[in-house]
């Protein structure tokens, strides 16, 4: 019968742990244009084909949902990207709002700036194992101050955070990239995107320079296997939950065997 009981508890931590790894993929820009029809023009296109590559495959799936709420950058500004995914054999359909039941069936949902979408729906998402392309710069929250601060709860869980101030750079500009699956992108205007911490499992998707700078900034960040950012490797709450109840289980049976073989 202990025997049993310990299969149960290896068990329920093997579980735990295996909800930890179905955990999807987030990558966050500081900016909403990289993935609009601007930056297929002439002066792009090269960097932005191979950037939309490379999310295909880092996201993988077959089903991609559009998000098109952004004012600046409605659905007819997502045609090329729409055709480049679908060149590349996913599905693409299209949504105004975002909630865990609109994304149900979807690999991977792509916000470009959208205001009405929910931090919180968006880290249940990827938890759940979906694959979400989020972006911000939009100035739809009136600063970038206002931005990071309804964006970072959410991102710090995944182990990035978004800077408090746009790029001051003038208009929309080329980023030369130095590190990242790319050799350039458009950028217009929009905010860093960093590590939270040097110890957070994320990564600088995407790392670029500027004309008359070369001053090295994170544009891009990913969280493949997301965690929350409070000690490296420590479970999620839930997760703890179902390791107690297994190490109670364990304990319970140290404790009876002490019982039982205890000198008289």
């Amino acid at each position: 019968m202990s025997k049993s009981i310990i299969r149960i508890a290896a068990f329920a931590m093997a579980a735990s742990l295996s909800s930890i790894a179905a955990a999807g993929t987030l990558v966050v820009s500081g900016d909403e244009w990289q993935l609009s029809d601007s930056a297929y023009d002439p002066d792009y296109v090269a960097g932005t084909t191979a950037f939309v590559n490379s999310l295909a495959t880092t996201f993988g799936g077959t089903n991609y949902l559009l998000l098109t709420g952004n004012v600046g950058i409605p659905q007819a500004s997502l045609s090329k990207l729409a055709a480049q995914f679908t060149s590349l054999g996913k599905t693409v359909s299209y949504s105004a709002t975002f909630d865990l039941a609109t994304a149900s069936g979807y690999d991977a949902v792509f916000h470009v700036g959208q205001y009405v979408a929910s931090p919180a729906d968006f880290a249940a998402y990827v938890n759940g194992g979906g694959g979400a392309y989020i972006s911000l710069g939009s100035g739809q929250y009136g600063n970038p101050v206002s931005e990071a601060a309804h964006w970072n709860p959410m991102l710090a869980q995944f182990g990035l955070i978004a800077g408090n101030s746009w790029f001051t750079d003038p208009g929309f500009v080329k980023a030369t990239v130095v590190e990242g699956p790319t050799t350039s992108l458009l950028w217009g205007y929009g905010q860093t995107i960093e590590k939270l911490t040097p110890e957070s499992s994320s990564v600088s998707y995407i790392r670029a320079t500027f004309a008359g700078s070369q001053q090295v900034r994170g544009l891009v960040g990913a969280s493949i296997a997301p965690k929350p950012p409070i000690v490296p490797g420590v479970p999620e709450p839930a997760s703890w939950a179902m390791m107690i109840a297994g190490f109670g289980l364990v304990g319970a049976i140290s404790r009876r065997r002490r019982s039982v073989f205890s000198p008289a």
